[in-house]
């Protein structure tokens, strides 16, 4: 995603296409996350207060509003001027001179545009050393209970949520490295494979 944004920056003319490239990779980071939340939270009983919880908790909450945005589209796009696919923003760091860009993107627009803006949070200790920071989407959160639900923005950083998503690979990996260091771990599954095969056409005369 980082290689992409960057791209994107410096970009002197922007396609139709680079927009949905853009918020696939963000939409499929929050699904990827949502699955991932769901599958450990159910098979090691865990807790939604679990502090590396947090950020993927809130990429569930734009997950499921967006599943469901067919319930209220008429508030969402008329009454209170959201984009469908969320707004999504970062900051550039040129290194050799020092200098900075900020940019944001909308998709999904109809009748926001009067109240387009670009905004980041403060500067992440962890963020300092790399190109693209500061990566933040803004999407649709369903908020209250049925049937009186509302829709309001919320805001997710990008890098804190793959940060907490590593973190908790990391941990299973080390629990299952403790319970299995004395079984044999030689490997015996492929997760990737491709079959190719290489022939001649035989054309036949007619």
């Amino acid at each position: 995603m980082k290689s992409n944004l960057s791209l994107l920056t410096d970009k002197v003319k922007i396609s139709q296409r680079d927009y949905p490239e853009i918020f696939l990779d963000v939409w499929s980071l929050i699904n990827n996350s949502v699955i991932f939340y769901k599958v450990s939270s159910r098979e090691f009983n865990l807790k939604n207060e679990e502090p590396y919880f947090q950020e993927i908790l809130k990429a569930k909450s734009l997950r499921d509003s967006n599943q469901h945005i067919d319930e209220r589209l008429s508030q969402v796009l008329k009454t209170e001027n959201y984009p469908i696919y969320g707004s999504l923003s970062w900051k550039k760091r040129y290194s050799e001179n020092g200098e900075i860009k900020v940019s944001t993107i909308y998709s999904g627009l109809f009748t926001h545009r009067n109240k387009v803006s670009m905004t980041l949070t403060n500067s992440v200790e962890d963020e300092l050393d790399e190109f693209i920071q500061q990566i933040e989407f803004t999407g649709i959160a369903r908020k209250g209970i049925r049937p009186d639900f509302y829709f309001e923005e919320q805001k997710i950083s990008i890098n804190k949520l793959v940060q907490d998503l590593k973190w908790w690979t990391n941990h299973f990996d080390q629990q299952l490295e403790n319970q299995l260091k004395n079984f044999d771990l030689t490997k015996r599954h492929q997760s990737d494979l491709i079959i190719q095969l290489l022939g001649q056409e035989i054309k036949i005369k007619k």
